[in-house]
């Protein structure tokens, strides 16, 4: 496996198999190695810097029926809200207020957020706020609201290509949702300049690790700017309500391995880890990741977002302390 880590870092890459068999077969000190390496490698090419990014969940509709998540279209249960350009507008005051210069509008996709309500919201946004990040993740949306919004102030989108294996794909996501579109929006993203990110769920149903390595392998080639791996977390109300949580483990082997193949990404310590793993977000930030992404808000909005249960055994999702964030960052020597 020490092998496998020195060919990744001298090639930048590894073929499927050896990343499956890199996953696969791991010991204490070998996943400390690749830490270590990773870690070498974000200090040398991002300058030991990070970011925190403050996450706004702007709707709970979405058209779509997806099997593992709590905003599915058929959740009768799931608690139903859209925010206005008002209330995301004073989400992200309460942000800048304490020093969050990120700023990550998420949502389900919701056809409700069209072309012309978005665009308002961005000009609101950059009218009111200066030197700030907007990163979006609204879903499938028409290229030329991706290239309109791009114009007026968007900086990144976010869009999870889902599954690299199709087979996967037809078994987790409903049947008029199609892998090809995804990437079809992925690549229209790249081209209209967009920091464009994707990324996938680990320890979903039906996923062996030879999908894992393969959905590797197809962010390997799409080379995204912004990389979001998260833990598969049930939610109620679900088909997948009872199945087990993603291993969090391998989300932060996962993470080590793509800030090797990516030293200039976004690589995002996603919320999801904090309810597989204690200090999950931390972990991923010792695994390489460099941007801190924190639910902050005051108002009850995340427990209405419930895309995953934000309460599992002993663990659950306060809102985050964002001083104590930093102080997180600056122990680890890792500046804003």
């Amino acid at each position: 496996m020490i092998e496998l880590i020195d060919r990744l870092m001298v090639r930048g890459r590894l073929e499927q198999k050896e990343i499956s068999e890199l996953l696969r077969f791991r010991k204490p000190e070998t996943v400390e190695y690749l830490f270590e390496k990773a870690r070498m490698v974000r200090a040398g090419n991002r300058r030991k810097a990070a970011e925190i990014w403050g996450r706004i969940p702007v709707s709970s509709y979405c058209k779509y029926n997806c099997k593992m998540c709590g905003l599915r279209r058929d959740n009768q249960f799931a608690k139903r809200y859209r925010m206005d350009e008002k209330t995301v507008l004073s989400c992200c005051m309460q942000y800048y207020r304490q020093g969050v210069r990120g700023f990550y509008l998420e949502s389900g996709d919701d056809i409700a957020l069209s072309e012309k309500n978005m665009a308002q919201l961005l000009l609101g946004i950059a009218e009111r706020l200066e030197n700030v990040k907007v990163v979006l993740a609204m879903g499938e949306k028409p290229l030329s609201a991706y290239a309109h919004w791009k114009q007026i102030g968007a900086d990144g989108y976010v869009l999870y290509h889902g599954c690299a294996n199709e087979q996967q794909f037809k078994k987790i996501y409903p049947s008029n949702m199609s892998p090809l579109l995804r990437k079809q929006c992925l690549w229209g993203l790249k081209e209209y300049g967009y920091q464009a990110g994707t990324g996938f769920l680990v320890g979903l149903p039906y996923q062996t690790m030879d999908d894992v390595a393969a959905d590797i392998c197809f962010i390997r080639e799409f080379c995204p700017s912004i990389i979001d791996v998260g833990a598969f977390v049930p939610a109620l109300h679900t088909p997948f309500e009872r199945e087990r949580s993603g291993n969090g483990e391998v989300v932060l082997q996962i993470i080590a391995i793509f800030r090797i193949m990516f030293p200039e990404a976004h690589i995002i310590a996603d919320p999801t880890l904090d309810r597989v793993m204690q200090n999950g977000r931390f972990r991923a930030l010792d695994a390489g990741a460099d941007v801190l992404l924190v639910d902050a808000l005051e108002g009850g909005w995340l427990e209405q977002y419930q895309v995953y249960e934000r309460r599992t055994g002993r663990l659950s999702a306060p809102v985050d302390n964002v001083e104590q964030c930093r102080e997180q960052l600056r122990m680890r020597g890792l500046s804003l």
